[in-house]
């Protein structure tokens, strides 16, 4: 970097947004308070391995060669692995982009399909943008400018000031945001004409195939029309929604709607035809779930013990209230998709339990929650290969203790 001018770090997450703040800087730069030559500028893409292709090309075709004729810094980075500890990849550093990588070594599928999860959001935090871009570009921020203070550009638009609060907690020493398209009073549409005009084009939203947002929101339609475009991506997040569900029946994508039903609803035959092939083909699991479920705290306790409690006394649990719950996964059998479903219906006969089957998935419970906590639920459940075993420390103990009286446990 330049020592002589302060840095200018510009988020691109390949979307309208922050690709307009691009085409404004590069354009003109001395109208936005930048040297002629840009510099100062490196302009950051953190890849979650899940982008729209159709966001890709674009990218590619219109705004790589503006950043090559401009000689602009262009750095494409992705998570190293799932932990912290395996640090970040830079994928590429050039002043002559030519390609968009469209994975590093660790993409947020390879996260969720394990673990058979879909993304978690609560309380307007969006975890999987924090692990797999927030992180990533603020390791690779504090590597390449220390302790040197940087500006860190941000397209939020000018009706998304509250987001711009939220970020700007983030504020620190060294990093300082900037947030040009609220500055500039440019909404959404104002956005898109300006690019409209400039390329020729709508520019899409840029988000992950798998993000549970676009469904939640008026651009449902848009999103429908990607899912019929490209219907083998949309089969790929269908899989990863129905082992989620198979583990968790109120994991659907969405909040209030499944994939699945939207795709139906949409009549998106070639992606539902797409994912039933794959689940034919695959080699099947049964697997045992269960669940404890801790009493929440009560009033009483968070008033007089603070943010955490982890000695409760008599009055410090809500038996009504529902607090955390800890998970168990465990495969316990493998074959094709009709043997594991032999051997889910020889479970259930064995213990004279039904087997189940809601929304397509295949349940035989042995464990029902109760109505009160702490309490447990456990069952079988088949679904196709490929989910981990997962227990935490103590669950075992966990379980025992709350079902130790068996009133929970399902008998003839």
């Amino acid at each position: 970097m330049d020592e002589t001018v302060s840095p200018i770090l510009i988020s691109w997450g390949l979307g309208a947004d922050s690709t307009r703040i691009l085409v404004e800087f590069l354009e003109d730069p001395a109208a936005h308070g930048l040297t002629p030559d840009l510099r100062e500028c490196v302009v950051i893409v953190a890849l979650t391995g899940e982008e729209w292709p159709d966001t890709m090309d674009l990218a590619e075709q219109h705004i790589l060669p503006l950043l090559a004729r401009h000689n602009v810094r262009l750095v494409q980075v992705a998570r190293g692995g799932p932990s912290d500890s395996d640090g970040i990849a830079v994928l590429s550093d050039t002043r002559t982009p030519s390609r968009l990588f469209r994975r590093g070594p660790w993409a947020l599928s390879d996260e969720l399909g394990p673990t058979g999860t879909v993304p978690q959001y609560a309380s307007k935090k969006r975890f999987c943008s924090i692990k797999f871009k927030g992180w990533v570009m603020d390791q690779w921020a504090a590597r390449e400018f220390g302790t040197i203070a940087y500006r860190h550009v941000i397209g939020y638009e000018a009706n998304e000031t509250d987001r711009a609060e939220r970020d700007y907690t983030y504020a620190s020493q060294t990093r300082r945001p900037w947030y040009p398209l609220i500055d500039w009073g440019l909404d959404r549409t104002q956005i898109l004409q300006g690019l409209k005009e400039r390329f020729g084009v709508v520019w899409p939203k840029s988000y992950c195939t798998m993000c549970p947002y676009p469904a939640v929101r008026a651009s449902v339609d848009a999103h429908l029309a990607r899912c019929r475009a490209f219907p083998e991506l949309a089969a790929a997040v269908l899989r990863l929604e129905s082992n989620a569900i198979a583990l968790n029946s109120r994991s659907t994508l969405y909040r209030d709607v499944s994939l699945k039903q939207l795709l139906h609803n949409d009549g998106n035959t070639a992606a539902l035809n797409a994912f039933e092939r794959e689940r034919s083909a695959a080699q099947w699991a049964v697997y045992e779930v269960r669940r404890v479920y801790f009493a929440g705290r009560s009033d009483h306790c968070r008033a007089n013990h603070g943010k955490s409690c982890p000695r409760p006394g008599p009055w410090c649990r809500e038996p009504l209230r529902k607090g955390p719950a800890w998970r168990s996964v465990r495969s316990i059998h493998h074959g094709t998709r009709a043997e594991v479903m032999q051997h889910l219906h020889d479970e259930g006969r064995a213990s004279d339990s039904l087997v189940v089957t809601i929304d397509g998935v295949p349940r035989m419970r042995f464990a029902e929650r109760g109505e009160t906590y702490p309490t447990a639920e456990g069952f079988l459940v088949a679904a196709p290969a490929g989910m981990v075993d997962k227990q935490r420390g103590g669950f075992e103990a966990a379980w025992q203790k709350v079902t130790s009286s068996g009133a929970l446990l399902l008998t003839t």
